[in-house]
């Protein structure tokens, strides 16, 4: 009987080991998937900065088209969402 329940604990101990290390890979791989998206959302709002400025300094300098290009791109935006409205 005693032979049972010691094979019945190192198997509890065993299970108990596993999940632990399981939880730890777990942990672990959520750890490096939080810094990764991090990584890319500074990455991109680096890059929306920059488009940003280069933007603005494009509207500075040429306006009309700067009018003319939103103007366009409202209608096509406004064309599409009326057509995919139901």
């Amino acid at each position: 009987m005693k032979d049972m329940k010691d094979t019945t604990n190192a198997m509890a101990s065993a299970a108990a080991d596993t999940f632990e290390k399981a939880t730890d890979i777990g942990r672990d791989a959520i750890d490096r998937g939080v810094e990764g998206a991090r990584d890319y959302a500074a990455k991109g709002m680096d890059y929306a900065d920059e488009i940003s400025g280069s933007l603005t300094e494009f509207a500075q300098s040429q306006p009309w088209i700067a009018l003319a290009g939103a103007f366009v791109i409202g209608y096509f935006a406004a064309h599409a969402l009326r057509k995919f409205s139901w």
